[in-house]
């Protein structure tokens, strides 16, 4: 089913689309429920302007929902950019060649990285200052820098007549929208599980400019938050706006910890069972993945409100076992161990590699809860002895 304009508030309306098709966003995280490109118009006695577009493949479906809101594409003075990806713009410069009267509106960062992605000449482009305004006619468009959220040019957009914040990446979700848009239509315990996953995937290295976001944005009286991704708040918008500052900080949760491992033939198994015996007996919360048939994307996202991490892994080749090394490498990339612990096992036929693990876990931001144990793929005693002391040491790390 395809989903027609909804009416947002009185001449301001959702002019997205659904995508299903894609299996992965930006080539690298799953999307088993698709992914909504949420756009918007907003339309003023005087002029109309349309809030960011969507991905290239549905040009013309956008187009077919902009000609039955505005009707008159001359009435259409701006495309606002808050974001330059191809999944907010890639149809933009086919909209700008059958609207000639149109410009762009973006940040200054945002007018150069135009002319690399989209070589829009420079004469369609209208730049603007943080906090400028731009007025259609009983309806006032304002523009918020939010650096870094999560490119350098981002900024949101907020009608001050209406109260709504069109704040594109940020406090987006997975999953396409399908037959409703709004936060009390929705299953949201699906959206904000997907919503954690896209924070995580998206964001996380970018946590600190989120909350700088939220604090240069607390002043705003907002009735309606509408991103650029899944559900458009307008009964709970605290909701995600707190869970946002919570995975942000981030405000852990202490009982809780992420075991992710690898095993070619076992014999890490035995230890993963053991240490999830230990902590399960307890009373810790032990989310499990093997990296092997895990995919990334859910790992980062169980991270998130994880307090400690427990890595178990074989070397290969003399090296960590690749996938682990993908993790890891993932945890350094996305800065994912900012405000987290983790620990460290590694098992071995020959060659020992934790030093390896530990400088990409250090990297990530992580604190390492020692001792980091090495042992061969049969523990002897004293292995044994070191890896109890380590299951004791992330209960004192857990509890403290």
């Amino acid at each position: 089913m395809v989903l027609g304009p909804v009416a947002i508030s009185d001449n301001v309306y959702w002019i997205g689309v659904d995508d299903e098709i894609k299996e992965l966003f930006e080539s690298l995280w799953p999307l088993p429920f698709g992914i909504s490109y949420n756009a918007y118009a907003v339309i003023g006695s005087d002029a109309a302007a349309l809030i960011d577009t969507v991905d290239e493949r549905y040009t013309y479906e956008y187009l077919g929902k902009v000609k039955e809101v505005v009707k008159d594409f001359d009435r259409i003075r701006y495309i606002v950019i808050n974001h330059l990806e191809p999944d907010h713009h890639g149809a933009t410069p086919h909209v700008l060649d059958i609207m000639p009267q149109t410009k762009v509106v973006t940040t200054p960062i945002g007018s150069k990285i135009l002319k690399s992605i989209y070589r829009i000449p420079e004469g369609r482009i209208h730049v603007v200052k943080d906090s400028d305004r731009i007025t259609l006619g009983g309806r006032t468009l304002r523009f918020i820098y939010t650096p870094w959220l999560h490119w350098p040019e981002t900024m949101v957009t907020y009608i001050e007549e209406d109260r709504i914040l069109f704040s594109c990446d940020a406090f987006g979700s997975y999953g396409a929208l399908r037959t409703d848009i709004f936060d009390d239509e929705l299953d949201m315990d699906f959206y904000l599980e997907e919503a954690r996953r896209y924070f995580s995937n998206i964001v996380i290295k970018y946590a600190k400019n989120v909350i700088e976001a939220l604090e240069k944005l607390k002043n705003l009286e907002i009735k309606v938050l509408a991103p650029s991704h899944g559900p458009i708040y307008r009964s709970n918008i605290n909701r995600i706006i707190e869970l946002y500052r919570k995975w942000s900080k981030p405000e852990l949760e202490k009982d809780r910890a992420v075991l992710v491992y690898g095993s070619m033939y076992g014999r890490s198994e035995t230890i993963v069972e053991k240490i999830s015996r230990e902590l399960g007996n307890a009373g810790i919360k032990l989310i499990v993945h093997d990296v092997s048939l895990s995919h990334t994307s859910y790992i980062l996202s169980d991270v998130v409100e994880a307090y400690v991490v427990i890595a178990v892994y074989p070397s290969y080749d003399s090296g960590i076992f690749p996938y682990m090394e993908n993790l890891m490498s993932l945890f350094q990339l996305k800065q994912a161990g900012k405000g987290r612990s983790i620990a460290i096992v590694n098992t071995y036929s020959w060659t020992p590699t934790a030093r390896y693990a530990v400088d990409l876990a250090t990297k990530a931001g992580f604190k390492i809860i020692e001792p980091v144990v090495e042992t061969k793929s049969i523990p002897d005693p004293d292995e044994l002895k070191k890896l109890e002391t380590l299951v004791q040491n992330i209960l004192k790390e857990i509890r403290t």
